[in-house]
């Protein structure tokens, strides 16, 4: 009778496991929907940068892959007059705006992209 429980049990944990690994690789899985189509570019009208004088650089946290890297671009790229580049590597944003940079508003945008803005860095 032990022996019949026993191999019911594995029985469901192997199946479990089965499940878990078919689910993964049909609905994603990781980091922030890499397994979904990635997020269409936004980019900005103006790109001549010599019409972005003041420059803003940001850290942002929760950037791991090129995904996140697109997300907090495009987060900032469709707000007005502002040009952003992510370094991932360093874990900051470089942003160029055309005006002098609201703050505020963007660290907002990085926040209702899913990521945590961290320390400016630099401001120009």
């Amino acid at each position: 009778m032990a022996n019949i429980i026993i191999v019911l049990i594995l029985v469901a944990l192997v199946g479990y496991g089965i499940y878990s690994y078919v689910h993964h690789l049909t609905h994603g899985g990781g980091c922030c929907g890499e397994r979904d189509a990635a997020a269409k570019k936004v980019k900005v009208e103006d790109h001549n940068k010599a019409h972005y004088p003041h420059t803003l650089v940001m850290g942002v946290d929760g950037m791991t892959c090129q995904n996140c890297q697109r997300h907090v671009e495009n987060a900032l790229n469709v707000m007005p007059g502002t040009w952003a580049a992510v370094d991932l590597a360093a874990q900051n944003v470089t942003i160029l705006t055309k005006d002098e940079a609201d703050e505020d508003a963007i660290r907002q945008a990085i926040r209702d992209a899913g990521y945590l803005p961290l320390r400016t860095t630099s401001k120009v």
